[in-house]
């Protein structure tokens, strides 16, 4: 891919997002480009690689050399507005980590659809499909279970004593019958579910059992 890049007549705005376009279509990069210089009474300019604010890559087809290319054009603080065909799902914990938080897809894309993602882009938002929501919910949802998984956790963020003392709760057991079957005293039984009930904010024993079983603990 080779560096599209315009540079226009001085205007006394302040450049507010500072943007470059990196595409092997010549022609599409030329209309980005000419779009973000209509833009220019709006504080942005088409700038060189290393001092964008906003990187605009267009890839008709996203290959592991793209993916490769984009991790190694990483800057700190830099964000890419990525414009594709469809991505494979192994690629794209690279792209995000390599600074994309935009996508937009390759096909019937126009140089108004880029601008909006670079604007949204430069002010924190995200301009992502459906299908992308979808796996990054999926991706933080197994993060977080593996994150508790590693500290002794279960679903819920209960720990697997604690589940165990609630599941027998929901079974209508008393704390004594509860401590004979876990070899337990009673004090470190009622210790378990206080601990619970208040790490959690959570009522009364009812309230805690209810609980474990919303979130698919028991």
């Amino acid at each position: 891919m080779s560096s599209q890049a315009m540079a226009g007549a001085t205007t006394a705005t302040p450049v507010r997002v500072a943007v470059t376009v990196l595409a092997g279509d010549a022609r599409l990069a030329g209309e980005v480009v000419a779009s973000l210089n209509v833009r220019r009474d709006a504080g942005v300019q088409v700038a060189e690689h290393d001092d964008a604010d906003v990187v605009v890559v267009l890839a008709e087809l996203v290959t592991d050399a793209v993916v490769d290319e984009l991790a190694a054009w990483e800057r700190a603080g830099q964000r890419i507005v990525l414009v594709a065909g469809p991505l494979r799902e192994r690629y794209l914990p690279r792209l995000f980590g390599a600074g994309v938080v935009s996508v937009l897809p390759y096909r019937d894309v126009n140089a108004g659809q880029v601008m909006r993602a670079v604007l949204a882009s430069s002010a924190g938002r995200a301009v992502v499909p459906d299908v992308l929501v979808r796996w990054l919910v999926d991706e933080v949802r197994s993060s977080q279970y593996d994150l508790l998984v590693s500290q002794g956790m279960l679903a819920g963020g209960l720990t697997e004593r604690e589940v165990e003392v609630l599941r027998r709760l929901a079974e209508g057991y008393d704390t004594s019958r509860i401590a004979s079957e876990l070899n337990y005293s009673e004090r470190t039984i009622k210790k378990i579910i206080q601990d619970v009930m208040s790490r959690l904010r959570l009522r009364n024993r009812a309230h805690a059992v209810s609980y474990a079983m919303r979130v698919g603990a028991i």
